[in-house]
């Protein structure tokens, strides 16, 4: 059995058969840090690839490259490097200025997860900093909410909709662990824009709308809205152009880089965000946020992931990983039967979306938390058990989503941004955060300038209803204190048969983050495009239910879209945006960054 390089040291991993391999991950499967393993047993080369593929230029960068949606954050990333930080130092000065720039995306007040590859070592990190549920609630927290009057949407919008944040632990940890620069040299670009201001672009402007659409929608929001209507956006009136400033989070950016981690869990700062959350309703205590620690986990690790080559990735409580294995194991074996059709024929698109379909319900009915729930790894991750699946996918027909499950469905994540980096040395980081919802909860605390997230909705509130998305979720899912709600953001470093780094890429956008990292990760790997040109091509989504295509404007007059129908696919009406990309192709002369035009973001490197 062929072993992954970053093992190869590990005696526990270095002679030790597919069986006993899958036993360990099972045991894994049961800790507190719910982390996972999968090194899997097959290899094989790459195929050619398909007669449509576009052949790269050369890339731009040899020494550091980094794609995040706001230019701002990609130049400071780049600032960084040049200052002789690595991709860790990039990573956490990156992290901290999307939180200014994008703050109905991100920021201190939510979390997200981290994957690493050192190219040198083959070493691979990841990180846990994903929010949790705060003391005080239970199982049918939010349906007795509602039975004794509370407001509407209160996992959504307001202070029951907060979760313990997790992006500062995760900002520490990650540079505990890995980083070079002094913590105040990383987060002082970030607290410098905060102060000065910055010009909101066109995103900005729809993140302004969105609020002011669900305010006009739901009036009792406009009270615990205030403070983020006011500051962020100039009492409704800001729009492209409009000078954007935010001095108390730039002070509290500035004395986390001069006292630690210390600072946000003791002192001013925690209590003035627990008085905030708690005169809107929220169970957050300074005890909760004291006692939060971001985790170190094993990244989940696929060799032969698809067409040879090794994928890196998150595992639970990030679904993204393990979905996006099961849609390449499917697709590859499909794929490979039919000889290799490019991905957007009609052959190659209905093979993704039956793939998507089938992983998506299985996502749906086994997980959660580790921690809390019971996950079955061996029979998720056994690549003979997704050859079975995909023996499933016909070719010719599209199977409707009660012939694949008949379970309930899992939650999005839309207030989001990623960002991925490689440095001079070949150290990449994928990084993606969130505060869930456009401006999280709505709450937002004026003295320390942060937005609290309303992670709480990621939970299956009520069993059975939809969350803010309309989606509907597993009992799995249900709040408990302490608990990682399941998360579709997926992280990734794609690796070749060498043990080289090829792709970085990730997403914000729900469980659309899935489908469009995975699509941009084999454009650029499977039909061997640059990657801003695999990140512009038209993208499409099947979460299983509800049980349409979402799809993005093409230019081949409907053609593709009749051809699925006439396999029985059913479309959304209308085009559709699908997730926002950031990735970096990587080859011997060199990185390629790209930033998805669909949030205005640009890519930057030296």
């Amino acid at each position: 059995m062929g072993t992954y390089p970053a093992l190869m040291h590990d005696p526990r991993f270095s002679q030790i058969d597919r069986r006993t391999l899958l036993h360990t991950i099972a045991l894994l499967s049961a800790t507190p840090a719910g982390v996972m393993l999968l090194n899997a047993c097959q290899s094989s080369g790459r195929h050619q690839t398909s007669g449509s593929s576009t052949r790269p230029q050369a890339t731009p960068y040899r020494n550091g490259a980094v794609a995040a949606d706001h230019p701002i954050a990609s130049e400071i990333g780049v600032d960084v490097l040049r200052a002789g930080g690595n991709a860790i130092d990039a990573a956490v000065a990156v992290n901290a200025a999307l939180g200014v720039v994008r703050p109905y995306s991100c920021g201190l007040g939510g979390g997200g997860f981290l994957v690493m590859y050192a190219e040198k070592s083959r070493k691979a990190w990841a990180m846990n900093a994903r929010e949790t549920a705060p003391p005080g609630v239970w199982e049918t927290y939010y349906l007795d909410l509602r039975s004794s009057g509370g407001p509407e949407g209160a996992s959504r919008y307001g202070g029951h909709a907060i979760a313990v944040p997790g992006t500062p632990s995760g900002l520490f940890l990650a540079h505990t662990q890995h980083g070079s620069l002094p913590m105040e040299r990383l987060l002082a670009p970030a607290a410098e824009v905060a102060r000065s201001g910055f010009e909101a672009d066109d995103n900005f402007a729809g993140a302004v709308a969105s609020l002011r659409s669900t305010r006009e929608r739901l009036p009792w929001t406009k009270s615990i809205s205030s403070w983020i209507w006011k500051q962020w956006c100039h009492d409704g009136k800001a729009k492209a152009g409009t000078r954007v400033e935010n001095s108390a989070l730039g002070d509290t950016l500035d004395q986390l880089g001069r006292e630690g981690i210390d600072a946000w869990r003791q002192g001013k700062i925690p209590q003035s965000l627990v008085r905030t959350a708690r005169h809107s309703g929220s169970k957050l205590t300074v005890e909760a946020l004291e006692a939060y620690r971001a985790k170190v986990c094993t990244p989940l690790i696929v060799e032969n992931a698809f067409a040879g080559d090794t994928l890196i990735s998150m595992g639970l409580p990030s679904s993204g990983g393990i979905t996006i294995a099961q849609i390449t194991g499917m697709l590859d074996a499909v794929l490979r039967e039919a000889g290799y059709p490019p991905l957007d024929s009609p052959e190659g698109t209905h093979a993704l979306l039956e793939a998507m379909k089938i992983a998506f319900a299985q996502r749906a009915r086994y997980l959660a938390d580790p921690a809390f729930a019971p996950v079955p790894w061996e029979a998720l991750l056994d690549r003979d058990r997704i050859e079975q699946l995909s023996l499933e996918i016909q070719p010719a027909r599209a199977r409707s989503a009660e012939e694949i499950s008949t379970v309930t469905q899992l939650p999005d994540d839309s207030g989001t941004s990623h960002f991925s980096i490689i440095d001079r040395n070949r150290t990449a980081v994928a990084w993606t955060s969130t505060i869930n919802g456009t401006f999280g909860s709505f709450v937002g605390d004026p003295e320390t300038g942060v937005i609290l997230n309303n992670e709480m909705d990621d939970f299956t509130t009520i069993s059975g209803e939809g969350n803010l998305f309309g989606l509907r979720q597993s009992d799995w899912n249900l709040p408990e204190p302490g608990k990682h709600p399941l998360s579709s953001m997926s992280p990734t470093i794609v690796l070749d048969d060498d043990g080289k780094i090829r792709a970085i890429a990730g997403a914000s956008g729900g469980p659309r983050i899935i489908s469009a990292t995975l699509q941009v990760l084999l454009g650029m790997r499977y039909s061997d495009r640059t990657a801003q040109d695999a990140i512009a091509q038209p993208r499409v989504h099947h979460q299983w239910m509800p049980d349409a295509v979402r799809h993005e404007a093409r230019d081949d007059n409907g053609a593709l879209q009749t051809a699925l129908e006439t396999r029985g696919h059913t479309f959304e009406s209308g085009n559709r945006g699908i997730a926002v990309v950031q990735a970096i192709r990587v080859e011997e002369d060199g990185f390629e960054p790209a930033s998805d035009p669909r949030k205005g973001g640009n890519a930057a490197g030296y």
